[in-house]
């Protein structure tokens, strides 16, 4: 999952928490889903420091 599929869920669920139907393009199980991890994803930190977003490059081009 990257985070673009993320983000259209969120727009989505919040856009149905504003008009109430937002979600329902999305099958069943997608919404089940969502629901099942939408309070760790509003736990994630919306703003890292500047020293994970190194690490995580480091560690990224390591790899290579």
């Amino acid at each position: 999952m990257d985070e673009t599929f993320t983000t259209t869920l969120n727009g989505m669920a919040n856009q149905a928490l504003v008009n109430g139907n937002g979600l329902e393009n999305l099958d069943a199980d997608e919404v089940i889903f969502y629901n099942s991890i939408r309070a760790g994803l509003d736990l994630l930190n919306k703003k890292p420091k500047l020293q994970t977003i190194h690490q995580i490059l480091d560690y990224s081009k390591s790899l290579r």
